[in-house]
């Protein structure tokens, strides 16, 4: 019963911006797999990191999002890796209405709420708005992944196993996970200087030093607390948006395409208002990123008539 209620909770609430045209995005404390045709987060009160991690891979077997907001933490260690997994979600939630301060500024609940900012405030504050301008970048990426879901039923966030079913080594891994198509995720916790993260087969580039590793193999990663944990396939277009503070309506999103590898390679954004449903009614845009022949193409296919992406610079990781 308990479940049902979250599930009817939030048809009422989408229901009534539906019929106002306006699409909306809900925070949830109960659901199942029945909402997951619903812009709906799921969250609670646990706050153990490793279950935040795994809650992400997992909700995506039922077609559901997970948020691990962070709150205050035990040392900025802590922090900086918790802030590390909410970048890399559905939702990049600092969790902080009953701080007086931010979280980056003081991470103690007492001395915050005294307005005791530690020493290093700044500089934490530094460190949390270059993930945040990190994720603001990403944008143009995760919004045609969620087409991807709404359309074709891929979840966003999801187990390596999803997308390599075949190989055994993906099986029991519960602490990494795919991000769209081309991304792997491998987050770590206040209790890791390092981890070993598995990558399937291909080749895959470090995203933080383009370093190449050959797939089917594990090994041992040392990110620092403002590098991201993250890997990208050979064969990617990665079009990464100039930050932005906010998004309007009238948007337009600057992008660099990252060409991971020599050989051709495709990629495509969902284009539309980003407010209405007029997307059911075909009101959108594909817009396809080509590679090939040392040459970068765009085609818009689609009947929205603005546009909300704008290639200005293409880039090869070899």
């Amino acid at each position: 019963m308990h479940q049902l209620f979250g599930l009817l909770y939030q048809k009422t609430i989408y229901g009534i911006y539906k019929k106002l045209n306006q699409r909306t995005y809900l925070d949830v404390r109960a659901s199942n797999a029945f909402a997951s045709s619903i812009p709906a987060v799921l969250y609670s009160d646990t706050y153990e990191h490793n279950e935040y991690i795994r809650m992400i891979l997992n909700s995506g077997f039922a077609g559901m999002l997970w948020s691990p907001e962070v709150r205050e933490s035990n040392s900025i260690k802590d922090f900086m890796r918790r802030s590390q997994t909410a970048v890399l979600s559905a939702q990049t939630l600092f969790n902080s209405w009953y701080l007086k301060n931010p979280p980056w500024l003081q991470i103690n609940r007492e001395k915050n709420n005294k307005g005791e900012l530690m020493e290093n405030a700044k500089e934490t504050e530094a460190d949390i708005r270059n993930l945040l301008n990190f994720r603001m970048s990403l944008i143009p990426y995760l919004y045609s992944a969620f087409a991807d879901y709404h359309f074709k039923g891929v979840p966003v966030f999801r187990a390596l196993v999803i997308d390599y079913p075949q190989d055994k080594n993906t099986f029991n891994l519960s602490d990494e996970y795919m991000i769209g198509n081309s991304i792997l995720a491998a987050p770590l916790t206040e209790k890791q200087d390092e981890r070993k993260v598995y990558l399937p087969a291909g080749t895959w580039y470090d995203f933080n030093t383009n370093q190449k590793y050959e797939g089917g193999k594990q090994y041992t990663i040392k990110p620092s607390l403002t590098q991201l944990p993250l890997f990208v396939k050979e064969g990617t277009i990665l079009p990464l948006a100039q930050p932005v503070e906010f998004v309007k309506p009238d948007t337009r999103f600057e992008l660099t395409c990252y060409v991971y590898g020599n050989a051709a390679a495709n990629a495509t954004l969902f284009e539309d208002d980003g407010i209405s449903f007029n997307y059911q009614n075909d009101s959108y845009n594909t817009v396809n990123l080509l590679w090939a022949n040392s040459k970068g193409t765009v085609k818009r296919v689609g009947k929205f008539k603005a546009s909300r992406y704008v290639i200005k610079k293409w880039q090869v990781i070899k």
